[in-house]
């Protein structure tokens, strides 16, 4: 083979080495389960007045929130989410539906989300496929009559079970 025609394979080559190494990089990137992006990230800015007006509406409502998550009793079990609800006064805030959605932050692609039972006395539990002790983020929604209240933490939680 003469010297000449050895330089369009190796132009060649190095293009294609390019092009196979993005798409193995587009793919890497695509498929990492820690990568998430908000869901309705567009619609939540459009929406920014109505956040702060419910900033606004749990400042005046006073309402409290405080949660535990308790690791299984059991192999194969779930974790235990309890969230304890109260008034402006302290006094124990019963007859609410209470949501959440929780996603540890190294996962937040996999949201979790759950209704939680009133179990009397401002206490509100719900079983939840938390796997990962670590930073989660949990949104809490309440809605009692025409009250209607929001909280979001990223507490350190430790859920997962001794076995």
């Amino acid at each position: 083979m003469k010297k000449r025609s050895l330089w369009p394979w190796v132009i060649a080559s190095a293009l294609a080495l390019h092009v196979v190494g993005s798409l193995v990089m587009v793919f890497v990137a695509t498929s990492n389960p820690s990568y998430a992006v908000e869901e309705n990230y567009y619609q939540k800015a459009l929406a920014w007045d109505s956040k702060r007006a419910q900033d606004a509406t749990n400042l005046a409502l006073g309402w409290k929130i405080e949660f535990t998550a308790n690791p299984p009793t059991a192999p194969g079990k779930d974790a235990v989410l309890e969230a304890r609800l109260h008034d402006a006064h302290g006094s124990p805030l019963d007859g609410a539906t209470v949501s959440v959605e929780a996603f540890h932050n190294a996962r937040a692609h996999d949201i979790l989300r759950a209704q939680l039972e009133a179990e009397g006395d401002g206490v509100y539990r719900s079983a939840l496929p938390m796997r990962h002790d670590g930073r989660w983020e949990l949104r809490f929604t309440v809605t009692r009559g025409s009250d209607h209240f929001t909280h979001t933490a990223t507490p350190h939680l430790f859920v997962e079970g001794c076995w």
